[in-house]
């Protein structure tokens, strides 16, 4: 899998008549060759493979150099403004860079260091290999987002009145880890009553109380692949007002997981979801997009939102998440990862959608 990923590369250095591919996102260095390090870049030609890191890095770099079936050279990383690729790109070079990860600063460093060199930009093109997943990056998300749903359904006779947000947060990432989650996809999200219509609010002091909307938004990770999952409870027993949001909220999310397929228009699904709220009267209290794309990072292409005209490529995995928030009431917010198929879509989270009441 991982030298698919290279030929990958190789594929857009042909088709945009690049010399060189500088591959500098943590993220993607991991994806593409398989090397873990908070600094490393690669190189990547036609002919060759390069891997730069620093000194921390160096003897596990050339371990995985060195390990058979590997064809990356390694280059250590003396400094840290490029003047390691000093001899490295020659002539009239032209080099494709991630320019929605380099700085303008780094930049400007490169084109110093590397003064003949023509850089184009490659951003949407390396992010478009993770897009669609391969079956044991399917698997990893799968055991991400079970070992969620065990986390949630265990967490729920733990809620108690009086707690504080942060407090359920962290009960919350604690199980998760004892169930065997690497660290959380992302800061968990778990707001009470009104603090609820915050759609990305941090948990806070707030005490729970009777009456008040939970909604929990969290992730876990295996083998460095996430997952992504949003349920709002009610605790004690809901108003009509809230039964009724809550219920528009879960119409438009069925809807959506319903007709969601691979090369679906993305701004249709988010349509789907959207026209459900609306129609309700809610269409101004739902501000953000559908979902997103999910994988080594929690929000990657593709986008289901109303500006996106591209179609859904076929496994790749994204959430579905519509929401109402009204603010001085609070939110709904129900969110499941899909994996999107040609007859459509596979929820990896299971947890109940249904309204839950819990008991005081």
């Amino acid at each position: 899998m991982i030298g698919h990923r290279v030929k990958a590369v190789r594929k857009i250095i042909t088709d945009r008549e690049l010399t060189h591919a500088l591959v500098t996102d943590p993220v993607d260095v991991e994806y593409i060759s398989g090397f873990r390090s908070s600094n490393a870049t690669l190189l990547i030609s036609p002919v060759r493979l390069e891997l730069f890191t620093d000194f921390r890095y160096m003897e596990l770099a050339r371990e995985f150099c060195e390990t058979e079936g590997r064809r990356w050279k390694f280059s250590l990383i003396e400094e840290s403004n490029f003047k390691y690729l000093k001899g490295k790109v020659r002539g009239e070079a032209v080099v494709g860079v991630q320019s929605d990860t380099l700085t303008i600063d780094q930049y400007h460093e490169l084109k110093k260091v590397l003064p003949g060199t023509k850089f184009v930009h490659l951003s949407n093109d390396v992010a478009n290999i993770s897009i669609s997943k391969s079956g044991s990056e399917i698997e990893h998300m799968r055991t991400a987002a079970a070992v969620g749903d065990r986390a949630f359904e265990e967490l729920l006779p733990q809620i108690k009145e009086f707690m504080t947000e942060l407090e359920l947060a962290r009960i919350l990432e604690n199980i998760c880890a004892d169930l065997g989650s690497e660290k959380p996809a992302f800061d968990t999200i778990v707001l009470f009553g009104e603090r609820s219509a915050l759609p990305h609010g941090r948990p806070g002091a707030r005490r729970l109380h009777a009456g008040d909307f939970i909604l929990i938004d969290f992730g876990c990770t295996i083998c460095g692949f996430r997952s992504d999952m949003t349920r709002t409870l009610i605790f004690g027993a809901a108003s009509e007002e809230q039964r009724n949001i809550y219920e528009t909220v879960q119409r438009a999310q069925q809807c959506a997981r319903e007709a969601a397929r691979a090369g679906m228009i993305s701004r249709e699904l988010d349509a789907t979801a959207r026209s459900a709220i609306t129609d309700s009267g809610y269409g101004e209290q739902f501000g953000h997009a559908t979902g997103h794309g999910v994988g080594l990072r929690i929000h990657e292409k593709p986008r289901v939102a109303k500006t996106v005209d591209t179609p859904l490529p076929e496994n790749c995995v994204v959430t579905i998440e519509p929401g109402i928030y009204i603010p001085g009431v609070g939110g709904v917010r129900i969110e499941d990862m899909v994996l999107l198929k040609k007859d459509g879509a596979e929820s990896l989270t299971h947890s109940s959608r249904n309204l839950t009441e819990l008991p005081l």
